[in-house]
């Protein structure tokens, strides 16, 4: 049983946990379940109340994440899309012009994408077109 199926169950209320057999108890992923529930906006307070005696508190088990949201959230079901990050090719290759500059790694030069203005970029990147260690990222993927 996968995630998703067991966020469906949980609305659905069609099967309790110990209706469950050993290998879908043990897929009963806290983190991802806190994950996929908090993608609704009208479930952050309750996630939000759960996780605090999850993860590292460790204060609640499996069984009792599974009972306290089985009894809390409402039967009505309604999927919200996993958000996913875009990265395109063009923002890879500023990102690489970024670390450079900054001398971080690319992941960082990522936020410094998101934080500077256009025409900050636009200038840091035309520093860096004909520098040679540029050719040197390049040649490195190879």
């Amino acid at each position: 049983m996968n995630p998703f199926e067991h966020v469906k169950n949980l609305h659905t209320k069609k099967r309790r946990w110990e209706d469950f057999n050993d290998e879908e108890k043990k897929s009963f992923n806290v983190f991802i379940i806190n994950k996929t529930l908090s993608f609704n906006p009208n479930y952050l307070n309750i996630v939000n109340m759960v996780q605090n005696y999850t993860g590292l508190n460790q204060v609640l088990s499996q069984k009792e994440v599974f009972n306290l949201y089985y009894s809390l959230l409402p039967t009505k079901f309604r999927f919200y899309k996993w958000i996913k990050g875009e990265k395109t090719k063009k923002d890879k290759e500023k990102a690489e012009y970024l670390a450079m500059h900054f001398k971080v790694s690319t992941r960082e030069a990522y936020d410094y994408l998101n934080i500077l203005d256009k025409k900050t970029i636009k200038s840091i990147i035309k520093n860096y077109k004909n520098d040679t260690s540029r050719k040197t990222i390049q040649s490195a993927k190879k």
